[in-house]
């Protein structure tokens, strides 16, 4: 009788390595999903804190037509007076809007102030979450 020379390949290993390209698939495709799902949320906190700031500077703008209605008024009566004015608008619980204008007779557009400040301004700083201790020591 003659041996077959050749190759002593058992029939599990196909299978063994079958099953680890299903489990690594499986893991690649849990990471992908916990990525995409962690880029959603930032995306939508992203897009709230630009909607809050986008609301705060129209409630701004609203504020200085009415200020601007004001002044001109004031100019038509001659009690106008050449100063500093300020005014904060909530952006959301942390942070507010904050306006400086200078006013002065109305220019060729019919303005009577020019914007000096134009800032978002920090009430509170969040503290870092020191929940894990990273170093060795």
């Amino acid at each position: 009788m003659k041996r077959r020379v050749g190759s002593n390949l058992n029939i599990g290993t196909s299978s063994l390595l079958l099953i680890f390209i299903v489990l690594s698939l499986v893991s690649f495709a849990v990471l992908s999903l916990s990525s995409a799902l962690t880029d959603k949320n930032m995306v939508m906190q992203t897009m709230q804190r630009s909607t809050d700031y986008y609301n705060a500077c129209n409630a701004a703008e609203h504020k200085l037509a009415e200020i601007n209605a004001s002044l001109t008024t004031a100019y038509a009566d001659n009690a106008l007076t050449n100063g500093i004015h300020d005014f904060e608008i909530n952006i959301n619980s942390n942070q507010k809007l904050y306006v400086a204008l200078e006013t002065h007779k109305p220019d060729e557009l019919g303005y009577c102030y020019t914007i000096t400040s134009w800032k978002v301004i920090n009430e509170s700083v969040p503290e870092p979450d020191m929940g894990l201790n990273l170093l060795i020591q």
